[in-house]
């Protein structure tokens, strides 16, 4: 059986293109540069502790980072409740580094002298063996190996194992090194892998293991492939006069000219040099007529008026050419090269005094003239395209906004089309044509190819609108095809005042937005190669859905249960009713329900918006509109008559004024009704001065479907085939995980208490009593969202207790009462025997 947290509807060509090697993994720890509620935690035993009557080993990899306050805990593991052993760092100590701690003595010190090739910012390999037999303990840190004889350890035999912040009331610690961990691994004392959290894919606040599918809780986690997924900014500032924006892709370099000095933004530190101009000026060009030539480690100023190009050397500090008067640019959003074939400076197409144009504008480096070269019989006229090398023979031309005449007033249009350029004859051949989207769109001035792919890598926005959004996007160089990544970047355009790149950063493995809209430029980072949330989080295993962990257990102690059932037949035939239905071993799995990707709006586990086509629109709702979507949607459900302009005003567009709120909320509600369109089924509407979401019978929503089905519950009984939906809908995850706002916490509260009350009540009925599967799946379900309901704790014990899995009983007892006692501070006053009654 096999549960999905999250699933997005993909096109998946490409993604099979990079290895798992490639891409960022590890767990981000919290440290002291947060308050300690906000510290990470991973517990790998939160079911209770792993027997290891004989010892084991424990393996993993650490990175460690300067300026976070460099003392906590790496480690900590607990035996048999009561002996502590501590790995300890204190990274900026000039004495000792890492200390390994049994109760309250240092066993081992290492410096960062000891650890061969160690260091701050390096993945460093750590081994800790525990020998119980021999009353031997040893760590290592790449390779440097400590050993000694510890009769503290003797006769241990249960390890509760947690990385980083520990909750446990008898070992309670929030001081958490500064440290990244990745490829955790357990291995018994026979060297046999128990145990593998590779901490790379992962759900919300849970991860499982690669061998034993184990689940790991995790508190506060900053997950490290995440950055494949969403876009961090780097950097916001402002800069009159911008003269040039222009970077250099192998140095992960930006650099940023006004009239007085060149800026140096460097991508891997987000810090800015500046460079005041020792002499000469550059053109004083508003078109961004500047380029970073690599082979020359100069900054090139051009104006097409002039022969003469303007070259800042970065040893003088200064610009060839002093005469900074320029014409009005003729080729606003032109695309501009260095050749790899001759090193001359290339442009491409572009926009000025209502036309248009599609010539190809070439200086070469030895004849120091401009050649201009009409391509019109070849591709259309137009600005605002996007291109990029595909090798040192070919650029890539995607997309723009023209006419065929060249002329504005004559039919413009948006082109999604992909030619090639040939960098030797300069002819353009064109490789296909995109069917013209529901959306319209341009791509930024750059495209970024990965010819192993056979793709390339744009953003795109609409030029048609001020507010707008800029989308990461996929397409494919020999087939039609693209998909679209779910984040995105807010972007104002307004045609000429606005600009906006996108580059490879080959340093840090990064793709780097750079955008700019008068004096505002903004930057922004996503790893290489960019995911989807799909593909980062982690699927349920079969072996081990965490909502009914202990499942795989009881299937795999069937024969056991058979024999208990054979030697107790009497007391079967006693209480036959309660035990029939427990002679098939799978009887205790609650079938998984069909996902529903058609006509439908899902919040559980994730948002996500399928039209009747089955076609996934999540990628068009920005962070804006789905807000919007949520709050009117959430509203409508919650009292049926929707919410105000005022209240969406104040909630949404707080930072705006009275007239600002209005004209974002009238632009956002008229881009959300076209996504609605897109869909069908689904619209926004005002009615008596309130907006709310009307929804056709058709479309199915998982969260209104869990209402009513809680709702039905008070009035009349549930089917077994009714409560079996209902526990199959809430596996699906949380609802909306990923939206954390203040506005959201009500719904969320809300939904949680009507969760508990409605399966809390069904506990009771009549016919449910007997049928020990749905009280232990409801129990189950319970505690996903109170895992300290003493109902649920106690109706899921006793089951399994009356299965006779004492053993397993009287352990899950255990651990909740550490559990209790860890998080409330108090003991659980309710014995074993009580509950098993």
């Amino acid at each position: 059986m096999k549960f999905i947290i999250i699933v997005f509807s993909i096109l998946t060509f490409g993604l099979n293109s990079f290895g798992q090697d490639e891409l960022l993994s590890g767990l981000y720890f919290s440290s002291h540069e947060v308050v300690q509620d906000k510290r990470t935690s991973l517990n790998l035993t939160p079911g209770g502790p792993n027997k290891f009557p004989n010892g084991f080993s424990l393996e993993m990899e650490a990175n460690f980072r300067r300026g976070d306050g460099h003392y906590g805990y790496i480690f900590r593991l607990i035996g048999d409740g009561h002996t502590n052993i501590d790995l300890v760092s204190n990274l900026a100590s000039t004495s000792s580094n890492f200390w390994l701690v049994i109760k309250d003595k240092v066993l081992f010190t290492y410096k960062w002298s000891d650890v061969p090739n160690g260091g701050f910012d390096r993945w460093i390999k750590i081994k800790v063996d525990i020998d119980i037999r021999n009353s031997k303990l040893s760590v290592s840190f790449n390779g440097n190996k400590q050993e000694a004889q510890v009769t503290d350890i003797s006769g241990l035999k249960d390890f509760e194992m947690v990385f980083g912040a520990c909750r446990n009331a008898s070992f309670f610690n929030t001081d958490v090194s500064p440290m990244s961990l990745k490829n955790i691994q357990i291995l018994d004392d026979n060297g046999k892998l128990k145990h593998e959290w590779r901490l790379s894919k992962h759900n919300q606040t849970l991860v499982y293991d690669e061998v034993g599918n184990a689940v790991a809780s995790v508190e506060n986690p900053i997950w490290s492939i995440d950055k494949h997924v969403k876009w961090r900014k780097l950097k916001d500032f402002k800069l009159d006069e911008i003269q040039g924006i222009t970077k250099d892709e192998e140095g992960g370099r930006v650099f940023f000219v006004d009239m007085h000095a060149v800026y140096i933004l460097s991508t891997e530190t987000s810090t800015i040099d500046t460079i005041p101009f020792a002499g000469g000026t550059p053109y004083f060009a508003w078109g961004k007529q500047m380029i970073y030539n690599k082979f020359t480690n100069e900054l090139w100023s051009y104006n097409f008026y002039n022969n003469v190009i303007s070259k800042f050397s970065f040893v003088t500090n200064s610009w060839s050419f002093d005469e900074s008067a320029c014409k009005e640019p003729d080729l606003w959003h032109h695309n501009k090269f260095i050749s790899p074939t001759d090193s001359s400076l290339v442009t491409i197409f572009g926009y000025g005094h209502y036309t248009y144009k599609s010539v190809i504008n070439r200086y070469g480096t030895k004849s120091k003239i401009w050649e201009k070269i009409d391509r019109s019989e070849q591709i259309h006229p137009r600005y605002l395209s996007g291109a990029g090398f595909l090798n040192n023979r070919e650029l890539l031309v995607f997309g723009g906004y023209g006419s065929k005449t060249g002329r504005q007033e004559l039919s413009p249009e948006f082109y999604y089309d992909l030619y090639s350029l040939n960098l030797n004859d300069y002819s353009f051949k064109k490789l296909w044509t995109l069917e013209t989207p529901s959306k319209p769109f341009v791509p930024c001035e750059a495209l970024v190819p990965d010819p192993q792919a056979g793709s390339f890598y744009t953003l795109v926005y609409n030029r048609g609108s001020y507010s707008t959004f800029l989308h990461l996007a996929k397409f494919g160089i020999e087939k039609n095809e693209y998909q679209f990544f779910n984040d995105s970047i807010s972007y104002n355009f307004l045609d000429t005042k606005s600009w906006s790149t996108l580059f490879l950063d080959q340093k840090t493995s990064q793709l780097i937005a750079v955008t700019s809209h008068e004096a505002e430029v903004s930057l922004y980072s996503i790893a290489y190669p960019p995911l989807m949330p799909d593909d980062v989080y982690q699927t349920i295993p079969a072996k081990s859905n965490w909502y009914f962990l202990l499942v795989g257990t009881l299937i795999v102690s069937g024969l056991a249960l058979a024999v208990f059932i054979l030697v107790r037949k009497k007391k079967r035939q006693l209480k036959k009713g309660l035990y029939e239905q427990f002679e098939h071993p799978n009887i205790m799995l609650i079938q998984p329900i069909e996902r529903k990707s058609v006509s439908s709006v899902l919040f559980m586990g994730g948002f996500q918006i399928y039209d009747s086509n089955g076609r996934n629109l999540t990628s068009s709702f920005s962070p804006t509109l789905k807000q919007l979507f949520l709050f009117i949607f959430l509203h409508t459900i919650k009292n049926e008559k929707g919410v105000s302009s005022a209240k969406l005003d104040e909630v949404l567009w707080y930072d705006k004024s009275g007239e600002s709120a209005r004209n974002n909320r009238n632009v956002n509600i008229s881009k959300l009704r076209a996504v609605l369109d897109e869909m069908g089924g689904v619209e926004v509407v005002n009615e008596n001065s309130f907006w709310k979401i009307r929804m056709e019978d058709s479309i199915h929503c998982d969260y209104c479907e869990i209402l009513n089905l809680l709702r039905k519950s008070k009035l009349e009984k549930l089917s077994e085939a009714e409560i079996n939906r209902l526990i199959g809908l809430l596996s699906f995850g949380e609802l909306l995980p990923a939206v954390q706002n203040e506005w959201m916490d009500g719904f969320k509260s809300r939904f949680t208490d009507e969760i508990i009350d409605g399966l809390s009540s069904l506990f009771n009925e009549k016919d449910i009593m007997p049928n020990f599967s749905l009280r232990y799946h409801l129990a189950e379900c319970i505690l996903l969202y109170d895992q300290l309901n003493d109902e649920a704790f106690a109706t899921k014990c006793s089951v399994l207790y009356h299965l006779g899995k004492k053993g397993l009983a009287k352990n899950q007892y255990d651990a909740f009462c550490r559990q209790y006692k860890q998080t409330l501070g108090i003991e659980y006053t309710v014995s074993f025997n009580d509950i098993i009654k």
